[in-house]
């Protein structure tokens, strides 16, 4: 497994415990991350321009977008594959970042 596609560290699969508000309980991967940082920036994005704009291969983006949509972090808005984050997202975006924000 690449490195990119590799949980980051604290990120591991875990069921989020009650009381936990945000905790989605998904693992992110490096790859993930960036991608919901970008479109958490930027709204929403054609999976090309994702991939242009986070430095990631058109043919991984399209693979993780279709992940993140499948576990409710980012979902297609029209029917020619533009994607945004979730609420969802923002929150595993967010409670991942800590494991390796400075």
């Amino acid at each position: 497994m690449p490195a990119s596609d590799a949980p980051t560290a604290g990120s591991e699969d875990e069921p989020a415990e009650e009381g936990e508000p945000g905790r989605t309980g998904v693992a992110l991967t490096r790859s993930d991350e960036r991608v919901l940082a970008y479109l958490d920036g930027v709204g929403t994005d054609y999976p090309a321009f994702v991939a242009s704009n986070t430095g990631l291969y058109v043919d991984h983006v399209e693979s993780r977008l279709e992940a993140l949509d499948a576990a409710g972090l980012a979902e297609r808005v029209t029917g020619e594959a533009v994607y945004r984050v979730t609420d969802a997202g923002r929150d595993a975006l967010r409670d991942d970042c800590a494991a390796w924000s400075d």
